[in-house]
């Protein structure tokens, strides 16, 4: 009975040494995969265009939002709808422009400030959201819109807005692509990149991390959260807003903000050697913009006149002179609404993560290889051996 209980010990042991084993060799497995896991913070200011990126990242990435998802849209773009003439009636008030309403413009006006958020528009009430936006007052007002805030895509959603009133409206790629929904808190989003295999050690595919963060103020505060890990910063600029104020500060011009930011983020110690992306967004917006408004307005050193490629590259110096010493940035323009711009740029961001970090990803893959090949030779080993041996996945990644 004896030699029975001590062949069933040492039984227990060989299974719980093999169990051990097994558990080491999944993690290191698992040390492998993350290698090859990139994490990109999405930083800037609000209403900059991260979220819409992020949205063409998941159609370029074949994710499709669902039914329930394309309805929340359907609710946004109604919301953004009723935001904006919010905020032209405000603007109206204020350059004292509403005492040219008539009853019908009033009636319209009060209607839109009691507007439930939760609730769709109806085609009535689109008809007098649009004849009041038509109204000489409301009229005078855009016409300064650079003086308040408004959303960029306010003439798309006035456009559209009788299709956005239809009682079985669904939206379109178009639509999701251009809804706002503001972002509070962290959004993660997952996205997988095919590659070709050159070696037995290269993956089938990369994995990135896109964390977007709230753009505005209050929101910014949260942005320690997720600075563990980042792999690469991709910073996104309103190239228009050296024309426009913030949401939360009408006195504080848009592109002065983002400056200001981005010297911020780019001196941050943590990201002291990690790469910076700068996507200067919105450049449909800007070329029209520039033809218009000169960009002296807002800079008075800058002497290109309303020409688009001086203009361009006066802001790309202004954001270049704010980096410290040794610190490189790799710029690109483009307009978060076009979807190939969008795919083009992030392919390159993809390329240079992977171009930078592979060398010492190889290396750290050889090396949890390694190991495994040790802890698969100990599982033939003898069981008054393997009492001895250590765990198998004790390996610092460089």
């Amino acid at each position: 009975m004896g030699q029975g209980s001590s062949n069933n010990r040492n039984g227990e042991q060989d299974e719980g040494f093999d169990a051990s084993n097994n558990v080491d060799i999944q993690l290191m497995e698992q040390q492998i995969a993350d290698l090859f896991k990139f994490k990109i913070l999405l930083l800037g200011a609000g209403e900059s265009g991260k979220s819409t990126i992020v949205k063409q990242m998941e159609l370029i990435h074949k994710q499709k939002k669902s039914p329930k998802e394309l309805k929340m849209v359907a609710l946004s773009l109604h919301q953004n709808i009723i935001d904006c003439m919010k905020a032209l009636l405000h603007a109206c008030k204020n350059f004292e422009y509403d005492s040219q309403f008539d009853e019908t413009d009033q009636a319209a006006a009060e209607q839109i400030y009691q507007h439930d958020e939760n609730e769709r528009i109806s085609p009535e009430f689109g008809e007098a959201i649009l004849r009041l936006y038509k109204s000489e007052a409301l009229q005078n007002t855009f016409g300064r819109k650079s003086e308040f805030w408004i959303l960029d895509s306010f003439d798309y959603y006035i456009d559209n807005i009788m299709r956005f009133c239809e009682p079985d409206f669904l939206p379109s790629e178009e639509d999701v692509i251009m809804a706002r929904i503001r972002t509070t808190g962290i959004v993660v989003t997952e996205l997988e990149h095919k590659i070709k295999q050159d070696t037995p050690d290269d993956p089938e595919s990369l994995k990135f991390q896109i964390v977007d963060v709230g753009g505005q103020r209050n929101e910014r505060k949260k942005w320690i959260h997720c600075f563990d890990d980042v792999r690469a910063v991709l910073f996104i600029v309103n190239l228009a807003g050296y024309n426009q104020v913030l949401f939360e500060d009408s006195n504080k011009n848009r592109m002065i903000e983002e400056l200001e930011l981005f010297q911020n983020v780019t001196h941050n110690k943590i990201f002291a050697n990690t790469p910076i992306f700068l996507f200067l967004n919105k450049k449909d917006l800007f070329e029209k913009m520039v033809q218009d408004v000169d960009m002296k307005k807002t800079f008075s050193d800058y002497d290109g006149g309303k020409h688009v490629l001086p203009a361009l590259e006066y802001i790309q110096h202004q954001f270049k002179k704010t980096l410290p010493p040794g610190k490189d940035v790799q710029i690109q323009v483009l307009s978060s609404k076009v979807k190939i711009e969008v795919k083009m740029a992030f392919e390159e961001v993809k390329k240079t993560l992977f171009d930078m970090n592979k060398k010492s990803i190889m290396e750290n893959v050889a090396e949890i290889r390694k190991q495994m090949k040790k802890c698969k030779k100990n599982e033939g080993s003898s069981s008054s051996s393997r009492g001895t041996d250590v765990p198998c996945c004790n390996i610092r990644i460089r």
